[in-house]
């Protein structure tokens, strides 16, 4: 199978993505994370009745005309307006009530001053400053007004999202449900993490990556554990695998003696849509699809090298959950000053470099490595909180270009 493209293998990708993930409902409590299913119509104003948006008094504006410091209004105080206590009297002309951030505006008021700019003494409020028709206060649906759409279908709810709902007193909240993903790791090499690797082994820190990296995108991980190199069990734990929506493998899709992944799928009816693409790292990627498109299985076999592993899990799979997901919204990107020459880019890859971004002290985002960008560093994956991205035909950039930046 040949060599493709980075934009080609995407897209591969994201075509087979279109089967629509069910919608479940879940309490606003458990909402945070979820992705929006449907839109969220304001059924009401917010706020529901005009209210002041400072400590102060509710007054009528043309009661302050001419107020300086030196000749302040003088206004009958006649009672108080508070948040949950609303004065049930009218204001008239030169008579003011106290009002606390919240309260409701008494009828016959239009204004609020603040605090700051009076002073009461028995009853009698000076006023040092002029107030505007409608100073300091909210108007009826100036948040939310009734019939808008308050939050848009698609987004992954955010705490102002769940401040909102509960505004709106929407407590049950519609949700697509969490694609269910398969994750299994192969390789006699590898150990639990919980275990003391023999001489050869290694610990399996791509599984717990992996599982992170998805419940991250919005997915409910399962762990299928660690299959050694062993034919038949491989092949049992793959067919349990191609249950879920979406399989995952790390290792066994290289070209070594023993990588048997790329050859049992197509024996379990995978269709494999292709194998290698033209990246750095992670080129050995492999993508198939299983079952008919009602009940697809998207099959990811990523590399072996933990890097490798997480880097193509974000440009292929997690582009993948957002789109069953219905997620709307593209991946963060930037322009960064890079620090310092990049190595061993420019060959007509697609290169991933693994970063930190920050801003100088003239607030200019800079970009530099984190060091080695070896395939197996994961140390280097986790000081990143980038990548940055080298195109195919761009040559290798100097000190001080402009360079693409991904957020991690």
């Amino acid at each position: 199978m040949p060599l493709i493209s980075y934009s080609d293998a995407l897209a591969s990708v994201l075509d087979y993505c279109d089967r629509e993930l069910p919608i479940e409902t879940v309490p606003l409590v458990l909402a945070l994370g979820r992705v929006l299913a449907r839109p969220v119509v304001a059924a009401e104003n917010i706020p529901a009745h005009p209210n002041s948006a400072m400590d102060g008094y509710a007054i009528r504006a043309a009661d302050t005309a001419g107020a300086t410091e030196a000749a302040p209004a003088r206004l009958k105080v006649i009672g108080e307006s508070a948040a949950g206590s609303v004065f049930e009297g009218i204001v008239g002309a030169g008579e003011a009530t106290r009002i606390m951030t919240g309260g409701l505006i008494p009828e016959g008021a239009d204004a609020v001053i603040e605090i700051e700019a009076t002073t009461e003494t028995n009853a009698t409020v000076e006023i040092r400053r002029e107030a505007a028709v409608g100073k300091s206060i909210r108007k009826i649906g100036e948040d939310i007004a009734a019939g808008t759409e308050a939050i848009g279908a698609g987004g992954r709810i955010t705490p102002g999202d769940i401040g909102v709902l509960a505004s709106l007193g929407v407590v049950n909240v519609p949700v697509r449900v969490k694609p269910k993903v398969g994750i299994l790791s192969t390789g006699s090499e590898i150990v639990e993490a919980f275990r003391t690797p023999a001489a050869g082994q290694v610990r399996n820190s791509t599984l717990p990556a992996l599982y992170a990296a998805c419940a991250e995108a919005g997915a409910e991980p399962i762990d299928l554990g660690i299959v050694g190199d062993d034919r038949d069990e491989l092949e049992e734990r793959l067919e349990e695998g191609l249950r879920y929506d979406i399989l995952i493998t790390t290792g066994g899709v290289s070209a070594g003696a023993y990588d048997f992944v790329q050859e049992i799928l197509p024996a379990l009816g995978v269709e494999v849509q292709f194998h290698k693409v033209n990246i750095r790292p992670g080129k050995p990627v492999l993508f198939g699809t299983f079952g008919e498109a009602a009940h697809r299985t998207l099959v990811f076999g990523l590399p072996g090298n933990p890097v490798s592993t997480l880097v193509t899990f974000r440009q292929f799979v997690a582009p993948a959950i957002a789109r069953l997901l219905r997620r709307t919204g593209p991946p963060l990107r930037l322009k960064a000053r890079l620090a310092s020459p990049l190595p061993a880019v420019g060959d007509g890859r697609r290169h991933f470099v693994r970063a930190i971004v920050s801003d100088n002290e003239h607030g200019d985002l800079i970009v530099t490595t984190t060091g080695t960008q070896s395939s197996g560093a994961m140390s280097s994956m986790s000081r990143a909180n980038c990548l940055i991205i080298i195109s195919e035909a761009a040559g290798a950039p100097a000190a001080g270009s402009m360079v693409d930046v991904e957020l991690l």
